[in-house]
């Protein structure tokens, strides 16, 4: 099994970064954490998604490699001016059927008390066609800058926190096993059935 670890921050040394790094200590199965600014080098280009998919492909082919080994994802992002970051969005604009019927779990960062748009705006527009199966566990990380900043927690915000993330990346962990079987099945049809409804 393999799991995904997806940073949506495009910042160097930004805190989403840093927590990615926390929840990659987390998962217990074989990992990678990436950024989307390292996975996708070129931008949304409506001339590469109406031209052959080994063209697109091969304009973002770190991208379509990760997305297709893993068995699941962690979407780790950041909430900017109350919306998910443009690069992020361009990850599912992007992949086509890559996520198609495997589990993720959101991770919402925010600097102050907000954080639960990016939660929301990925659960009502990011799936449709891309098949991605968010779990119902999703974790929002409040007053970043005040967690996960040394090996053991300093409060008990941040151990709250941490707690939070080591049950839903196990959850996460079980999801994963469960939706290899599905994808195994035989019963997805993505070429007959190529987007959502």
């Amino acid at each position: 099994m393999f799991i995904s670890i997806i940073v949506g921050s495009s910042r160097q040394n930004s805190q989403s970064a840093k927590v990615g790094q926390y929840v990659s200590g987390l998962v217990s199965v074989k990992h990678s954490l990436h950024s989307v600014k390292d996975l996708l080098p070129k931008l949304w280009d409506n001339d590469a998604f109406e031209s052959t998919k080994e063209q697109s492909a091969a304009k973002n082919e770190l991208v379509v490699k990760e997305l297709n080994q893993a068995d699941a994802f962690i979407f780790v992002v950041p909430e900017w001016n109350g919306m998910v970051p443009p690069a992020m969005k361009n990850l599912f604009v992007i992949c086509d059927k890559e996520l198609a019927h495997k589990p993720a779990l959101l991770v919402s960062v925010s600097a102050g008390m907000g954080g639960a748009y990016p939660i929301a705006e990925l659960r009502m527009s990011s799936y449709k066609n891309s098949r991605v199966c968010y779990i119902p566990d999703h974790v929002i990380v409040r007053h970043v800058e005040q967690v996960m900043n040394t090996p053991d927690s300093v409060n008990e915000d941040d151990k709250r926190i941490r707690d939070r993330l080591a049950y839903s990346v196990k959850v996460l962990e079980e999801y994963a096993k469960a939706f290899q079987s599905i994808r195994e099945s035989g019963v997805i049809d993505l070429a007959a059935h190529p987007n959502g409804m």
